[in-house]
């Protein structure tokens, strides 16, 4: 009898990123016609017949990440109550995103996609969904009952633009500014920024002290950066309009932010275009910068044995721009990190079965790794959590309108050309203009190949 659930480590691993990376609407249905009425081939008879479950995750993050160490520790207690079942739960993880995109497009390609894969609700995903290749998940959510115990942004963050669901995702983060109280005092910081202009004047000072005010690593970090100042000024309107080809990354909010991008270039770490997230957490950690951007999935490293924030260390949330803002103050990043697709034809009734006690044991599992769940943990549990967990879930709860990651919702073949041109125009090689004129041809050219596949 197979017990297999440790990771498959693949030989293009290399530095894990933090992968993100978000709402009240109601949950449209998906309507994709091939979707979920397919045909029970011979596996799935055999696996009915047999009482065999194979799942094969096909994972872009970390083996020791917390969320694959979560659903790890549930699937080994779901064997332990069902012993006549042959049941693998196998992680296959390939932590450099470009190498992992690369295998899943070619696995699609030839279907053979894995019955688990991870994606972000991209035109890919839109595609095979429409192929039939996925299985419905706002369906799959209600046939097990748990719409209503699923926190709405791990839902909203999901979705495709037409709001149809066909991923599930395993967090429910929020996004801040962690700093060290002492380097505020020192520098003469009286008050945590609560605008664009306060936050630079923040880090002016900082800098004029003698410290480093921001730790950068990875290629996500700049992006949220450069998205905060058009979130504020339109909410998502801008991004969406410039990656689907409606509109310009030349318009005002990408000029300004473009601008305010380059100011930030002075406030980085020396070597940050080629730091990891390690390098930036670390840097922030041992006190060598006085403050750094990052999520909830990162509570472990601010917190003591407790789980409660170090002395030394507090968070403010996303600075509004203006009083003619689009959002609220209480609006920022919220989101749910990659989502998880199942392959259509492997949604046997068992898979379901599988699926129901992991959402319905998943909670107590990702608090145990310092993780908070897309599933709601219930009034007790949130009763007896430390104060910054339950800080985040009123946060998450008050989001009324979350800022959409620029990593997600471009097409992935423009993912990494964003990060290029972004980090050129932080270092000055181009203008703010020149930045928007690039990324304008860039998301025409790949939109076109969309279109042409």
């Amino acid at each position: 009898m197979r017990k297999r659930w440790t990771a498959l480590l693949c030989a293009t691993a290399v530095t894990a990123g933090l992968l993100n990376g978000c709402g009240n609407a109601e949950n449209a249905g998906n309507t994709a016609d091939p979707g979920n009425v397919v045909a029970v081939d011979e596996v799935q008879q055999e696996q009915a017949e047999g009482e065999t479950l194979y799942i094969h995750y096909m994972t872009c993050r970390n083996e020791n990440d917390a969320v694959i160490l979560s659903m790890q520790d549930v699937a080994e207690r779901y064997h332990e109550e069902h012993p006549e079942l042959d049941f693998t739960f196998e992680v296959e993880s390939i932590p450099d995103r470009t190498s992992y995109l690369q295998k899943l497009k070619i696995l699609g390609a030839s279907d053979e996609l894995p019955e688990w894969f991870e994606s972000d609700p991209d035109t890919w995903v839109e595609s095979i969904s429409k192929q039939g290749k996925i299985y419905d998940i706002n369906s799959l959510y209600d046939e097990l009952g748990v719409q209503d115990k699923i926190f709405d942004i791990s839902k909203e963050y999901a979705k495709l633009n037409d709001g149809s669901l066909w991923l599930m995702t395993f967090q429910c983060n929020t996004e801040y500014f962690f700093y060290h109280k002492n380097m505020f005092e020192d520098a003469g910081i009286t008050a945590e920024p609560q605008n664009f202009d306060e936050f630079i004047e923040a880090c002016e000072k900082l800098k004029a002290k003698g410290y480093t005010p921001l730790a950068v690593g990875s290629d996500w970090p700049p992006l949220r950066y450069f998205a905060m100042i058009p979130f504020r000024m339109t909410g998502n309107t801008y991004i969406e309009n410039a990656v689907s080809g409606k509109g310009s990354f030349g318009e005002e909010a990408g000029l300004k932010a473009a601008e305010f991008m380059q100011k930030m270039g002075d406030f980085y770490q020396i070597g940050w275009t080629t730091a990891d997230s390690n390098t930036m957490t670390d840097l922030f950690a041992s006190g060598q910068t006085a403050m750094i951007y990052n999520g909830t999935w990162a509570l472990a490293d601010v917190t003591d044995e407790n789980k409660e924030l170090l002395d030394d260390i507090d968070y403010f949330t996303m600075p509004v721009y203006s009083e003619n803002d689009g959002t609220a103050a209480t609006d920022f990043f919220a989101n749910s990190g990659i989502g998880t697709a199942v392959r259509a034809d492997a949604m046997t009734d068992q898979m379901k079965d599988f699926i129901g006690y992991l959402l319905e044991h998943y909670a107590d599992a990702a608090l145990s790794h310092n993780i908070l769940p897309s599933v709601m943990p219930d009034a007790e549990t949130i009763a007896g959590l430390p104060e910054i967990y339950q800080q985040v879930i009123k946060d998450v709860e008050g989001v009324a309108q979350y800022a959409k990651c620029w990593d997600v919702v471009i097409d992935s073949a423009s993912v990494e050309p964003l990060e290029k041109e972004t980090t050129s125009l932080i270092l000055g090689e181009q203008s703010p203009e020149e930045w928007a004129a690039n990324m304008d041809a860039i998301v025409k050219e790949n939109l076109e190949n969309i279109k042409s596949e």
